[in-house]
């Protein structure tokens, strides 16, 4: 008898699935900020963020 296990409801892979998000999320802003076109309440309005978390990131950059 196969054991089924609903793999979505699990805590773990709910968090994974947050941590990827944040990461791409951190990785668009990234690379718009290098492009340098768009201002930093720009980048804040596309990547639905606030304006001192894209400063945050410029600053570590």
């Amino acid at each position: 008898m196969p054991i089924e296990y609903d793999i979505e409801s699990d805590s773990f892979y709910k968090e994974g699935l947050e941590k990827g998000v944040e990461n791409t999320k951190l990785a668009m802003i990234e690379n718009m900020l290098k492009n340098g076109v768009l201002t930093i309440a720009q980048i804040a309005e596309i990547a639905e963020t606030t304006e001192e978390a894209v400063q945050k990131i410029a600053e570590g950059l």
